[in-house]
């Protein structure tokens, strides 16, 4: 399974452990450091945080994940030949981190936890996402 941003934020809020079986997404590393120093997290939250980084596999941005990337923001705006969104879905521009996590997710085939609607569009391109409550 693979966390958004926003769901790691709070476990680490709570200092709670999240799932066992997890990568990190090197977007979300970077998000969550980002949101460490504007927040001006204590040293417990960081050292939990760093924890996380530790225990669980980082996947780094690699040449095999541009095609998805690449496919998943084309069809984020209805661009993508062959594979139109939904009736009823309009086109969107997606956050770039927000695009590099879905890809990571969609390449290894993984559920994407997040507690924001940036994703559901991405369900009918084969997302499997799993919404919690904010």
């Amino acid at each position: 399974m693979i966390f958004d941003t926003n769901l790691l934020i709070k476990h680490i809020r709570k200092g709670q452990n999240v799932a066992s079986r997890a990568i990190i997404p090197m977007p979300v590393v970077g998000e969550l450091k980002a949101f460490a120093i504007k927040s001006d997290w204590g040293v417990q939250k960081v050292i939990f945080m760093n924890s996380l980084f530790n225990m669980f596999p980082l996947v780094e941005i690699t040449e095999e994940l541009t095609e998805i990337y690449a496919q998943v923001d084309s069809y984020s705006q209805g661009k993508l030949k062959g594979s139109p969104l939904p009736l009823g879905v309009s086109s969107r521009n997606m956050g770039k981190n927000d695009l590099w996590i879905a890809t990571t997710a969609l390449y290894f085939d993984m559920e994407l936890h997040t507690t924001d609607n940036d994703f559901d569009h991405l369900i009918n391109f084969g997302l499997k996402l799993i919404k919690h409550q904010p």
